[in-house]
């Protein structure tokens, strides 16, 4: 088995920040006396290179407190690349506490302001932090589309050393899509710059990534001479980061080979490395590794306290592709120790876990999809508030002017001899001037008055869109809840007993146990077809005259078994033909609907009576239970998507999606439908529809 590991992208971000952020090599006391200096500074100029030391702190908090206040002073200085360089750290702290919508905006400010003031370093800094926050957001197009737009920058400025992180950055994209041949392109390049450059740490960093392409498409021998090199430059260096991701790699390469005491040699001190440097991440990854490597030399014991171990910590760090790893180890390690409750319990976590970070990746394409809108709107209302801000310093202006124009025709007035004609002209100009006034007021009146009926009008559209997604992130999870986990756990035993760790005995009894899970998601399927068909093409109504009683029949026969495993008492009131006019399938899946309700929540020897009765022109359809009854606080949302998943008597998942479809059928049909219910007593739904006619 070849064993693939990809870049932790998180040693990209370290690699990231170094470059493209001033570093940051002191220590604490370094830290409190640049604070001590920031206190005793007078000058704006020395506060301002101070708190930028400051802005480049490891901790994110303090990085973008330190640089809000230097993006405030560097505005007062008009310093511009200082302000860029502000901001591109606010950006950074966001995306390490991994507040990624508000990093993607402060970068995307970084570039305006930088591209206004030409400053042509700060771009390239901007577009490749940008390219990088999509990246984490597995947005691989835009991500690419920044990158080289980066790389495009440095190319022209001819800077290498940002050059060189460019070129990785996209190399590493493309490894993570498995494209390793034209990541390998990129990262020779990057081998070849760094050595025209005698940069050993380019060169070390550059032999690493290249020694990952080599064992990822099977040339070890080949990537064993690379990572080799690499670990000779990285342990010249006291790179005890470096020499031990190092290790791992020459670790996995060995394990590919199948040399485990080699693989070993390497990973144990590797181990020891991170656990020192207390890189959780790392750790973690060096015991997923050791976990393979013990599971291939048969030593299980050793693999599952590695596995959780390394499961452990992907917790601690709230990493789930750290967990997905491990757990994927523990599962031939289980079964491997013959511990085949074990391998199933942590298979079915692992395909959970999977699910639960492909729901995460759906919801971050929804936020960002979101952010993007509402940046677009921001954009547009802060153009609108400008004009009106126009508007209003014009209208001031005026006034002013009009002002000058009073106190002027005062002072002339002044030297009138006849002051009944000055009094007179002065009451003429002053009523003029308040006409206007009024007009004026009235106009601002109006903006006002369509601005605030703009707010309102977004106001609604962003509530209306809250609702929506809220009914969309339902829907997704009934799918998630209700139909992959039982086919998932279905497939994970179907997956055991094909390898042959569980008996034909031992399968029955499982399957017993999942059939009434896979029948009930069968019957959900059908009515979220129904529904889901009825959303997007509209109903199609075809109503007939048909025996309603012979209806309530089949419906009974159709769930006999499960109404005698049960010990059901099934009381059919309905025994003369009663004929309703209506669609014929709808109506049969609303019985059937209710039916299996009743089935569900009713405990063995509970009683459920189907009745008819004919009422005018209607015809009144019963189906009584003397099941547990509706909560108060259930019977609100009973025919609404929002409604929680419940459970039957036998522990039977239900999610009334079937009642919602019942009831947009009953409508579609020109009839009714209500219930009756008492907590503890049993509940009765009754349907009204039109009489048929013979």
């Amino acid at each position: 088995m070849i064993y693939q590991a990809r870049f932790p992208r998180s040693v990209r971000y370290i690699w990231l920040l170094l470059l493209f952020i001033t570093p940051c090599y002191a220590q604490q006391s370094k830290t409190d006396s640049l604070k001590q200096k920031l206190q005793q500074a007078t000058h704006d100029t020395v506060r301002l290179k101070i708190l930028q030391k400051l802005s480049a702190s490891p901790d994110p908090s303090l990085k973008f407190y330190y640089a809000r206040i230097a993006k405030t002073l560097a505005e007062k200085l008009h310093n511009d690349k200082a302000l860029v360089d502000a901001e591109i750290s606010m950006g950074t702290s966001s995306a390490i506490r991994g507040k990624l919508d508000s990093a993607l905006y402060y970068f995307s400010v970084a570039y305006n302001d930088a591209r206004q003031a030409n400053y042509e370093l700060g771009m390239a800094k901007s577009l490749s932090n940008t390219g990088f926050t999509y990246d984490q957001l597995d947005d691989k197009k835009e991500a690419i589309n920044y990158y080289f737009q980066a790389y495009t920058i440095l190319k022209k400025l001819n800077n290498k050393k940002y050059l060189n992180q460019a070129i990785i950055n996209i190399g590493s994209l493309y490894f993570d899509l498995h494209q390793y041949k034209t990541a390998e392109t990129y990262y020779a390049q990057c081998l070849k710059n760094a050595t025209e450059d005698k940069d050993e740490a380019g060169i070390g960093y550059a032999l690493y990534t290249l020694g990952g392409c080599y064992y990822a498409t099977n040339q070890n021998d080949k990537a064993l001479d690379y990572l080799g090199r690499s670990l000779e430059i990285r342990e010249k260096l006291g790179d005890i980061n470096g020499s031990a991701l190092v290790k791992r790699a020459i670790g996995i390469a060995y394990r590919n080979k199948k040399q485990y005491d080699m693989a070993l040699k390497n990973l144990l001190p590797a181990l020891d490395s991170m656990r020192t440097l207390k890189n959780k991440y790392e750790e973690s990854a060096v015991l997923t590794t050791l976990a393979g490597v013990y599971t291939d030399m048969h030593e299980y014991d050793k693999a599952i306290s590695a596995g959780l171990a390394s499961l452990k910590l992907g917790y601690s760090i709230k990493s789930k592709l750290a967990a997905i790893d491990a757990l994927d180890k523990l599962v031939p390690a289980y079964k491997g120790n013959h511990q085949i409750d074990k391998a199933f319990e942590y298979q079915t976590l692992y395909i959970k876990t999977q699910d639960s970070l492909l729901t995460e990746k759906a919801l971050k394409d929804v936020n960002q999809t979101e952010f993007i809108r509402i940046r677009s709107e921001n954009a547009t209302l802060s153009k609108d508030n400008k004009i009106i801000a126009s508007k209003n310093t014009d209208y001031l202006t005026r006034l002013n002017q009009y002002s000058n124009a009073i106190i002027i025709t005062l002072i002339i007035l002044g030297t009138v001899t006849l002051l009944l004609v000055v009094f007179y002209r002065r009451n003429a100009q002053k009523q003029a001037t308040n006409k206007l006034l009024e007009q004026q007021k009235e106009e601002i009146a109006t903006i006002n008055e369509e601005l605030r009926t703009q707010m309102e009008l977004t106001t609604n559209q962003n509530t209306e869109l809250e609702k929506l997604n809220e009914v969309k992130n339902k829907f997704f999870s009934i799918i998630s809840h209700d139909i992959r986990g039982p086919l998932s756990t279905l497939q994970s035993l179907f997956m055991i007993y094909r390898e042959g760790a569980i008996g034909k005995d031992e399968l029955g009894m499982l399957l017993t146990q999942l059939e009434d899970t896979i029948l009930t998601t069968g019957a959900f399927l059908d009515n979220l077809l129904e529904w889901s068909k009825n959303q997007l093409d509209g109903m199609i109504i075809q109503p007939q005259n048909f025996s309603i009683s012979e209806c309530i029949a089949e419906n009974i026969h159709l769930f006999s078994s499960k109404i005698s495993l049960k010990k059901l008492n099934i009381i059919n009131l309905s025994i003369r033909p009663v004929l309703v006019y209506a669609d014929e399938n709808m109506i049969n899946l609303v019985i059937r609907n209710l039916l299996s309700n009743s089935i569900k929540f009713c405990k063995p020897g509970d009683r459920i009576t189907l009745s008819t009765e004919i009422i005018g022109k209607t015809v009144i359809i019963g189906v009584k239970d003397t099941g547990p009854g509706i909560s108060d606080t259930d019977r609100e949302k009973l025919f609404k998507l929002e409604h929680t998943v419940s459970s039957g008597s036998n522990g039977e998942k239900g999610n009334h999606l079937g009642l919602i479809l019942c009831k947009d059928m009953i409508d579609q049909n020109n009839g009714k439908i209500w219930f009756e219910t008492k907590e503890g007593a049993g509940t009765t739904f009754w349907i009204e529809l039109p009489l048929g006619t013979t």
